[in-house]
């Protein structure tokens, strides 16, 4: 049960970065885009 309290803290950590690098600068969301589907 503990690990699915870490994976959700973990997702909305990620998220809320994400968000705010995007929100901070527009224009490197095309290049976050490609960097996630190449690590995917």
């Amino acid at each position: 049960m503990f690990w699915i309290y870490w994976n959700t803290a973990w997702s909305l950590i990620i998220s809320g970065i994400m968000f705010a690098t995007i929100v901070s600068h527009p224009d490197s969301e095309i290049a976050e885009v490609r960097a996630a589907k190449r690590l995917m």
